[in-house]
């Protein structure tokens, strides 16, 4: 299917156009393609429909045209997600589209290719007062593509004025046509008919404009006047153009563009990135624009063994490409540099000042005419030229690093690339090693470089060395800067703040940050987010080569301090990969009061954003390094963490092991406090695996030593959990009682929540439906305003228990659906398995049992994997009720779920009658 604006806007299968809903419905196809692949707003396609006087359905209207596009492209073939609702409007992704294979082509300097794509003016047919200038925009575009394409032609000695006679009558004001016109004419000889274009464009420009023709042309007017016969024939000073160069359409796209518009260009980026490979890759493709020639000069700011090159002499090596002999030359860089200006002035060059220092040694170089084009490369940063296109430069993307590396080595990548950190200068070195070792395959190069620690070594070829690149740019940075760049090769998390990074090298945040930035701008380090900065791989194997154990131990002392320390919740989002591997490494070098304090934390906050293999993870790492300690305090705190991550992860016999352990633990330290809570976890996981006796004794005990301690939110989560405990058994008036005694000793708010959130139900078991929807409905509505997510959905999961209790289906279905969108976005097993069963039993009261069994399998599958047997058993019932309304056979699943209840001491009643879970 194809998709097309670069004449009538159409969308064409097998040669076919479709036809669309009118005119509103063309307006808006126009609108989505020239923002293909991104999200087009409703407002910005309402003003493409009705322009400054829309409806007051507009809106609706726009939703609805669009809706049924979809529905017309999906009908002829294509996929779903062709055209997609995301966020505020709608996204067109078009398998085929020419506005894309129009810039590909052009890219790639395929003008002709390019120019194929065009099948009329852009947009035609499509009248909207809001895509007028965008029409435009297409139609000037492709008319610089023409300019372009014939400019080649031209130069390549084609016979291109038959095309130009007609382009120079449909745009007779365009001096860019009559000057190619011009030229093409001289080139055959036709001097006085070159020269007669001339005066036609000049008499047409003053008689109807009022103007003069424009420098360019005029200059091309002396010349042709002139007779000069080596007109287009360039003195190129060019380094070769490596005819394997990859990728970088967009950024050499940048380039070409901003040269052709009179800017300079500054490349910048980190060693080995291939600045140089596309800087004169781009001025080859420019050289036919410049006739006047091509210029070259290596400034050598990062070259070994070599000094940068003095202005004085870059000056001399520019001026003698231009024929300027070293006798003429003034002393001084000041004068070299004012004759520099004057004698590029007026004339059509290309300046390529390649691996730049600084900006002092640029400044003298730059010209002082608009007919001067300069590309300029270097690794740091330079603000030297005013009004500049800034490029940088950062390692390619996946496909086109395999691409470098199967184009280079002449076989296929199988992980080369990556393992070079996607650096083109890496992958070059590597392909070259791979040809110049005949018996090694592409898997002995991976298995070469596969360790982190040896990959440096194995990147030289030839006299290229990667770590030799690499040294340069450190050598570069002041002592302060060196030192920081050392410090964070010991950083063993994945990126750096700066408050971490002022810790690590003991300097208050201003300097951190200053040096940060310093490095940054050197492409030592690089900025994915703002005030985050990271290493390149390979950067930061060199980084742990140059790192001093004498200055490096303290500083990564200070920065497990700074971790250990924690600070706001924000804080413990952005540096959560960073706790996981601060928190392994302090385990590995022997920081175990660091590991396990940090562990601790971390593990807190881990589970609150949904991160619960992290959690297990970080939780197994706190108790390994409390065990080594051989305190009982931390080893209790620890194993608290990890009994509630195996708890949080639906590990439920790990955590049953652990919560004994820690029991045996306090109760050896005689901490009395920390018993209370050891007794309240076990009792729940007894509850989940169905030892409901078990849960009430360890509940019982509980609050007899919370009751000893005053601990009051301790009691309270412990009566909670017995009220759940004595629910599911039918002791319902104690289960109110224990409820309520549990709300009444709440201070935390959120331990409010998911008590109030137990009141609610029991209430509901008594029948008091409007008691029980109050309080359930409080217990969400406080959940909401403290942004807790997991009380959110526990309380939505009894609100519709309460729900389903009082035969309200509907509206029982709706707030479970938003609790398993919750859970599903925690990654919480336990509670979705819960969520799970209330929503099937809704699709059942509902009479949509297809949709009850899916959820009901969905919570049996799960409740098997972490062992909750009370789900189990009530998604067994719910699958035989679900199998029965649609005529299936269901004995074995009623059969199952019987025995099941059976074995935890419970009657098989009601599916309805037993749900809920310990806080």
């Amino acid at each position: 299917m194809e998709f097309r604006v670069l004449g009538p806007v159409q969308c064409r299968n097998g040669g076919r156009p479709l036809k669309l809903a009118g005119p509103r419905q063309e307006r808006i196809l126009a609108a989505l393609l020239l923002g293909a692949d991104r999200v087009v707003s409703v407002s910005r396609l309402v003003d493409v429909v009705w322009d400054e006087d829309p409806p007051a359905t507009a809106t609706r209207q726009i939703r609805n045209l669009t809706t049924a596009l979809k529905r017309t492209l999906v009908a002829e073939g294509a996929g779903e997600d062709v055209l997609t609702a995301e966020g505020p409007g709608f996204v067109l992704r078009p398998p085929s589209f020419d506005l894309r294979s129009f810039e590909e082509h052009v890219s790639r300097g395929e003008f002709r290719e390019a120019l194929a794509c065009w099948h009329g003016p852009a947009l035609s047919g499509v009248d909207s007062a809001v895509l007028r200038g965008e029409a435009g925009e297409l139609d000037e575009r492709r008319l610089s593509v023409v300019e372009r394409c014939l400019d080649e032609e031209i130069s390549a000695g084609e016979d291109s004025v038959a095309e130009l006679t007609a382009l120079v009558a449909e745009h007779p004001f365009r001096e860019a046509f009559a000057g190619l016109l011009m030229r093409a004419l001289h080139q055959q000889g036709r001097q006085a008919d070159a020269l007669n274009v001339y005066r036609r464009a000049q008499t047409r420009l003053v008689d109807e404009l009022g103007i003069d023709p424009g420098p360019k042309l005029r200059e091309l007017y002396e010349r042709i006047l002139r007779d000069e016969p080596e007109y287009g024939k360039t003195r190129c000073f060019l380094p070769y153009d490596v005819p394997d160069f990859t990728g970088r359409e967009a950024e050499i796209r940048r380039l070409l563009d901003a040269v052709r518009l009179g800017r300079p260009v500054v490349v910048d980026g980190m060693a080995g990135v291939g600045k140089t490979s596309l800087a004169v890759h781009a001025a080859h493709r420019l050289a036919a624009d410049f006739p006047d020639g091509q210029l070259f000069v290596d400034l050598h700011g990062h070259s070994p063994a070599r000094e940068p090159l003095p202005p004085e002499a870059a000056l001399e090596a520019l001026l003698g490409q231009l024929d300027v002999p070293a006798s003429r030359l003034p002393g001084g860089v000041d004068r070299r540099a004012a004759l520099w200006r004057t004698t590029t002035a007026g004339r059509s060059l290309l300046v390529v000042l390649d691996n730049a220092a600084s900006a002092e040694q640029l400044r003298p170089l730059l010209p002082g005419s608009a007919t001067v084009a300069l590309v300029v490369t270097g690794r740091r940063r330079l603000a030297a030229i005013d009004g500049a296109a800034s490029i940088s430069l950062d390692v390619l993307p996946d496909e086109q690093a395999g691409a470098l590396f199967a184009a280079a080595s002449g076989r296929p990548d199988a992980g080369v690339a990556a393992l070079c950190g996607n650096l083109p200068l890496a992958i070059r070195i590597a392909a070259a090693r791979l040809q110049n070792r005949p018996h090694w395959t592409v898997n002995t190069l991976v298995e070469r470089l596969g360790s982190e620690h040896d990959r440096l070594a194995e990147l030289k070829v030839a006299g290229r060395d990667v770590a030799a690149a690499f040294t340069l740019s450190y050598q570069d940075l002041d002592a302060a800067a060196q030192r920081m760049f050392r410090l964070l090769g010991r950083n063993p998390g994945t990126d750096i703040g700066v408050p971490a990074a002022a810790a690590l090298a003991g300097v208050g945040e201003p300097e951190a940050e200053r040096l940060l930035e310093e490095l940054l701008d050197a492409h030592l380090l690089t900025q994915r987010a703002l005030g985050r900065y990271s290493f390149h791989d390979l950067i930061a194997e060199h980084a742990r080569t140059a790192a001093r154990d004498e200055e490096a131990v303290p500083a990564v002392g200070r920065l497990l301090d700074h971790y250990r320390d924690g600070h706001g919740e924000g804080w413990y989002v952005t540096e959560r990969a960073n706790l996981v591997a601060v928190t392994r490494h302090a385990l590995d070098t022997g920081h175990d009061d660091h590991a396990w304090r940090i562990a601790e934390k971390t593990a807190e906050h881990l589970r609150e954003s949904g991160h619960l293999d992290e959690m297990l993870a970080v939780a197994r790492t706190g108790v390994t390094a409390a065990r080594r300690i051989g305190d009982p305090d931390p080893l209790q705190r620890s194993l608290a963490s990890l009994t509630l991550a195996f708890w949080e992860n639906g590990k439920l016999a790990e955590g049953m092991r652990c919560a004994l352990e820690r029991l045996d633990v306090v109760r050896e330290s005689g901490d009395r406090g920390a018993e209370a809570i050891a007794l309240s976890r076990a009792g729940a996981l007894h509850g989940m695996l169905g030892h409901f006796p078990e849960a009430i004794r360890f509940y019982r005990d509980g609050l007899a030593v919370a009751d000893e301690t005053a601990d009051p939110e301790t009691a309270a989560t412990l009566w909670g959990n017995l009220s759940n405990v004595q629910e599911i058994l039918g002791l319902l008036d104690e289960a109110l009682a224990s409820a309520r005694r549990s709300v009444a000793l709440r201070a935390d708010p959120r331990g409010t929540v998911l008590s109030a959130a137990q009141l609610g139900l029991v209430l509901a078991r008594h029948g008091r439906f409007e008691e029980a929807f109050e309080v359930t409905g409080r217990s969400i509505a406080s959940a909401r305003d403290l942004a807790y997510l997991f009380g959110e959905a526990w309380s939505l999961i009894d609100h519709a228990d309460a729900l389903l209790l009082a035969h309200r289906p509907r509206e029982a279905r709706e707030h479970a659906e938003r609790a398993c969108a919750i859970l599903t976005r925690l990654n919480h097993p336990l509670l979705l398995t819960m969520a799970a069963n209330s929503l099937g039993i809704a699709f059942l009261a509902l009479g949509e049992a297809s949709a009850g069994l899916d959820r009901h399998r969905l919570a049996l599958e799960t409740a098997r994997r972490i062992g909750y047997r009370l789900q189990e058993a009530r998604a067994l019932a719910g699958i035989g009720q679900a199998r029965a309304a649609l005529g299936e056979e269901a004995d074995a699943d009623f059969r199952a779920a019987r025995e099941h209840y059976g074995a935890m001491g419970l009657s098989a009643g009601p599916l309805n009658t037993v749900t809920s879970g310990t806080r």
